[in-house]
């Protein structure tokens, strides 16, 4: 069986290892002096401590400044590395004979929307790091991580947002005022999803009675 599926229940599903993509990742953004801040599943599965947990990923997501996104693009394309631009904002990497798969999002985008605000607080304020493949790498806060998924407005990463308000860790007065700031629009959202899960902060809403 190839090291790129994994068996569950007697079906062979597809796996990703995230050690060489990290070790590309964090060297790029090193020789460039940009700072590497994990996000996407990867940063999920960092922040749920239960494999169960750990849906599956094909890449790995790094957030980078849009005023670094040219300098990374340049340093890739003379390194002789195929780059394709992300419709969201950013580029990805492949290379199959190094099993490197890696996103570089800024998240400006004229047809996706801008959140590159959004993405370049999460970067600045960035303090958790965890070693993936020896490499060391900041983590993107959970309430920015929570933030970004419930910017997109997709039920995979909605469900993801779900999860992770199940722990306690998540402060949601700073969740709050990272959506009010960045995203204001998804405060409904927000708040709908505090509601689903029962989170003992969700704003209930008011009845009225004639």
């Amino acid at each position: 069986m190839s090291d790129k599926h994994r068996k569950k229940n007697g079906l062979e599903l597809p796996t990703f290892n995230p050690k060489e993509s990290a070790v590309f990742a964090a060297k790029v953004l090193s020789d460039l002096k940009i700072k590497c801040v994990l996000i996407g599943r990867l940063a999920v599965w960092y922040w749920i401590p239960d494999p169960a947990g750990h849906a599956y990923t094909k890449d790995l997501d790094t957030a980078i400044k849009k005023t670094d996104r040219q300098k990374v693009i340049k340093h890739l394309s003379n390194l002789k590395y195929n780059i394709r631009e992300l419709m969201i904002g950013g580029i990805n990497v492949q290379s199959e004979s190094e099993n490197i798969n890696v996103d570089f999002i800024d998240r400006y985008s004229v047809d996706e929307g801008d959140l590159s605000k959004l993405f370049e607080e999460a970067i600045d304020s960035a303090v958790e790091k965890t070693t993936i493949g020896g490499t060391e790498l900041y983590v993107i806060s959970v309430e920015h991580l929570i933030a970004m998924k419930i910017s997109t407005f997709e039920s995979k990463d909605e469900d993801d947002v779900k999860n992770l308000l199940e722990y306690d860790f998540v402060d949601i007065k700073k969740l709050r005022e990272i959506v009010d700031k960045n995203i204001a629009p998804t405060r409904v959202k927000l708040e709908q999803i505090l509601r689903e899960v029962g989170h003992p902060m969700a704003h209930r809403r008011k009845k009225y009675y004639n």
